[in-house]
């Protein structure tokens, strides 16, 4: 298996921290040149009118934007309605719009209280038609935010604009503000700044201890691996401390606990993306595992087609859910691949063109590979005299068919491979 190790690729950053009530700061502890505001992110389920519905929000200062979905929520309409608005004294205004039929307001949430659960009602466009609203706030018995006993805020130049604000720069964030009890416990500094918004910290159990940690991603590059930086929860103390430099340089690390895995998904270029996995041994975070995408030559008829074949983690391993795999009577089959979308064969491309042959294990775990058809070098009469020509292997109808390619010189060598 051919490996390139690559950086690692873009996730979006979800702020899973508990909501306290807003309080006053002291302006002496702050700098004059910055503000401070409170960031939180938080579920609820209930009832709007008869109807069971769960909700999401995220605060941002004293902006606030989210969805919700009528139960048994599905993933095609868990988004759909959206809901956007500011926070009024204890409560909230928010608008009510469904993202699959335009951009009409299609309702507005007027919040009472947002501290033991939602109370309100909801009224429709027209003002003609109101439900009462009742929801609790979600806690599960392994969510980290009930473990979580501070109230997060942000340091930053200025506040973040309004939702509806064109792309401008967001505010630059110089620390993360932890309080509990309405008394400031730990500063965690940093340098984080987003695009069109504000990056948020996540709480994740980096380390599979059970305890919650903090995750702030700081820019955003040209590419999508995005660096950020990691704080570890000692729950002797209460307090946060830099994470180690080997699980730092992983950008856009998540976290599986239940393979107690660190895994990233990461884009080298344009056309390579991959998938490393890594474990915790003693204090640090040493690799497992890489591997990057590849180019799947095959055979659509009498047309040449190369298919884009990238990795993917899950169930701890990581596989490649589009395979060739050989059955039990030795033949070929493609799994998860569709020739008619793999793009034509130009003869331009064979950095990374080879096929790899898997065995599927009958239990769902990881498959076998049973061997990797490469590209050999040839030698070969062309047009411009004596070469080594590539000689490709395609999938084809369930074999593998090699096909010299001959017509063009300039893929060619005139010396063979390393191997020859």
């Amino acid at each position: 298996m051919r490996a390139t190790r690559g950086f690692l690729s873009c996730f979006p950053f979800i702020l899973a921290l508990v909501w306290l009530p807003a309080m006053p700061v002291n302006a002496a502890q702050v700098p004059a040149s910055s503000v401070e505001f409170p960031v939180w992110s938080r579920s609820w389920d209930g009832t709007l009118g008869s109807r069971q519905v769960k909700i999401m929000l995220n605060r941002i200062a004293d902006g606030l934007s989210g969805s919700y979905c009528y139960q048994p929520c599905k993933a095609q309409t868990r988004s759909q309605l959206v809901l956007t608005g500011r926070m009024r004294g204890e409560g909230a205004e928010l608008t009510e719009r469904d993202s699959g039929h335009g951009a009409d307001t299609t309702g507005i949430w007027h919040i009472e209280s947002l501290q033991d659960g939602i109370t309100g009602t909801w009224t429709s466009p027209n003002g003609k038609r109101t439900l009462p609203l009742a929801l609790r706030q979600i806690h599960t018995q392994d969510d980290l935010t009930a473990r979580f006993p501070y109230e997060i805020r942000l340091l930053a130049d200025s506040l973040p604009g309004e939702e509806d604000d064109d792309c401008n720069t967001p505010p630059l964030v110089s620390a993360i503000r932890l309080y509990k009890d309405g008394t400031l416990f730990q500063t965690l500094e940093t340098e984080s700044e987003g695009t069109c918004s504000i990056f948020t910290p996540a709480l994740v159990d980096a380390n599979f201890d059970g305890w919650p940690d903090l995750s702030l991603a700081l820019f955003l590059p040209a590419g999508p691996n995005i660096p950020q930086q990691t704080w570890l929860y000692d729950a002797t103390t209460g307090r946060f401390a830099d994470a180690p430099a080997s699980l730092q340089a992983i950008s856009s690390a998540e976290f599986d606990p239940v393979h107690r895995t660190v895994y990233s998904y990461w884009r080298a270029s344009c056309c390579e993306h991959g998938v490393s996995t890594y474990r915790w041994k003693g204090s640090e975070v040493e690799e497992v595992e890489t591997r990057s995408s590849y180019f799947l030559p095959l055979l659509d008829g009498a047309t040449r087609r190369l298919c884009y074949i990238a990795p993917s983690y899950g169930d701890g391993f990581i596989e490649f859910a589009s395979r060739v795999e050989q059955t039990a009577d030795g033949r070929l089959r493609l799994r998860q691949i569709d020739p008619k979308t793999c793009d034509i064969d130009d003869g331009a491309l064979l950095e990374r063109m080879y096929i790899d042959i898997w065995k599927p294990d009958p239990r769902g775990q990881k498959p076998t590979l049973l061997r990797t058809e490469e590209i050999a070098w040839k030698p070969t009469q062309t047009p411009a005299g004596q070469r080594y020509c590539p000689e490709v292997p395609f999938f084809d109808s369930g074999h593998v068919r090699r096909m010299v390619f001959s017509e063009n010189p300039g893929l060619c060598r005139e010396e063979g491979s390393p191997q020859e």
